[in-house]
């Protein structure tokens, strides 16, 4: 039995299945509709999120986690 997890075109894990993702996708969501929807400043959102403005801003500005789903690959449980 396995589970699919997402890749990129590369066949590499991407979002929260990378070995080595600390922030859940939801969490990213949440980010990014914070900064868009509430317009709220990446230290307001790092300070609610407990993370450093650096990587608020990252992935807020679509620098990081923005890879897009090209394929799933079967793992192991």
């Amino acid at each position: 039995m396995g589970v699919y997890i997402p890749v990129n075109e590369k066949g590499r894990r991407i979002g929260q299945y990378h070995p080595r993702s600390t922030i859940p996708d939801k969490m990213v969501e949440c980010m990014r509709d914070m900064h868009e929807r509430k317009r709220l400043s990446y230290g307001q959102i790092a300070l609610r999120l407990h993370l450093s403005v650096n990587s608020v801003k990252k992935i807020c500005r679509y620098e990081r986690r923005a890879e897009i789903v090209a394929g799933w690959r079967r793992v192991k449980c």
